[in-house]
């Protein structure tokens, strides 16, 4: 099944720990992001994806990140919390946690543990740390970047991003040791940048095992059931931040012109939809991914209304666990050979009520191609042992590169 193990597990290919000599020779990694999986947010998840697969591969791997929220608890992973503040997201939305001057001797001891840094996204303050003292440390640096153009509401946010592009983001990817982005629509943001290796562009692997589509019809009223919602009501699920840049402000619209369909609603943010005061709107607040897969099961359709995607890991999630998607012709930059799989319509977060209408009358209408292609498409491209396993290959080089006098 492409990867995927009858029982659940994804088949991550293991690296020998055996050094030949009688001691370990197990890679260790380290991992900086902005946050732990609890904040929610595609990039959060996708690092707890790779931390999985690295750690059943025999890798040692620790997780850096600012404090907000619980941690992770993937077994066999080391947490690191660090302290810092996330002000500018509770105000803004903008996601812009900034670390306490404190935390540095916390991230140069991990990266002293480590035979390999990662940094997830260049566009953080505790990346941009993370990344010098790798490099002080003459520590491997493999840099992931998930966003090419700053996709934020804001107009000062963006000017503020674009400045911080230039100063600290493009240096990054030029001096990293290895550059992955997560579609073609970010390795193009990024293609005139000459990096010291070639600039590598991998997708995010899926459990494919947990996203699935319903057995029969029995499945999908549990599922509706499970998670609190009406069986004969037709559902429209969103899943991701609620901010203005996701394009949260287009679902109330939706709802407000569809009231014969329900809104379910799964995340958190500075946005609480709990005051449109709509009574076909339901939210559900955090849910944890098995929870999150239940809801894709139980809708009808799943809509993303965000102008700007880098990979989208919710339109790959929702296609592979059967169930239709409603997005932003913009996401067919990150993968073209969407087109037959996905509705898609035009996004103007600058004319909310247009936009709205648009998206309300095209949730009935249905892609070209059934759901089975869609799923076996996703399986195709977003095989865990396939693109984890080229994770794998990479760090062990670079370890091997590191290693070398």
């Amino acid at each position: 099944m492409d990867g995927i193990d009858p029982g659940g597990a994804t088949s991550i290919p293991r690296v020998d720990a055996d050094d030949g000599r009688g001691g370990s020779s197990q890679t260790k990694v380290v991992i900086f992001s902005a946050y732990f999986p609890s904040h929610g947010g595609g990039m959060e998840l996708a690092c707890a994806d790779l931390a999985g697969a690295l750690h059943r591969a025999g890798m040692r791997v620790e997780w850096v990140s600012q404090a907000d929220g619980e941690p992770g608890d993937q077994p066999g992973i080391k947490y690191t919390p660090v302290t810092g503040t996330d002000f500018i997201y509770a105000l803004s939305g903008v996601p812009l946690p900034i670390p306490m001057p404190w935390s540095i001797p916390a991230i140069s001891r991990a990266i002293n543990r480590a035979d390999v840094a990662i940094v997830a996204e260049a566009n953080f303050i505790l990346s941009a740390i993370s990344f010098l003292v790798a490099k002080w440390n003459r520590t491997p640096t493999l840099l992931i970047q998930h966003v090419g153009e700053p996709s934020t509401v804001s107009k000062l946010a963006r000017f503020v991003m674009r400045i911080g592009e230039a100063l600290v983001v493009r240096p990054m990817v030029r001096s990293a040791d290895t550059v992955i982005c997560v579609s073609p629509v970010v390795a193009r943001h990024f293609a005139r940048i000459r990096t010291k290796s070639d600039c590598l562009t991998i997708g995010h692997g899926l459990d494919l095992n947990m996203f699935r589509p319903s057995i029969d019809r029995a499945e999908k009223d549990e599922d509706r059931a499970a998670l609190g919602l009406e069986r004969d009501r037709r559902i429209a699920a969103f899943v991701g931040r609620l901010t203005e840049s996701k394009g949260v402000s287009i679902i109330a619209g939706m709802a407000a012109r569809r009231p014969d369909w329900t809104f379910v609603i799964a995340g958190t943010g500075p946005i609480d939809p709990r005051l449109w005061n709509l009574a076909n709107v339901k939210v559900l607040g955090h849910l944890g991914r098995d929870q999150v897969a239940k809801l894709y099961r139980a809708s009808d359709v799943t809509v993303l209304p965000s102008p700007s995607e880098s990979f989208s890991l919710v339109v790959r999630e929702a296609l592979a666990a059967g169930c239709r998607v409603l997005c932003s012709d913009q996401i067919l930059e990150t993968d073209a050979g969407l087109r037959p799989f996905i509705v898609t319509e035009r996004v103007d977060l600058g004319h909310p009520h247009e936009t709205a209408g648009r998206f309300a009358a095209a949730l009935d209408r249905c892609p070209t191609a059934p759901a089975s292609e869609a799923r076996a498409y996703v399986m195709e491209h977003c095989s865990p042992a396939h693109l984890f396993g080229r994770y794998i290959g990479l760090i062990e080089e670079m370890k091997r590169r590191g290693e070398t006098p």
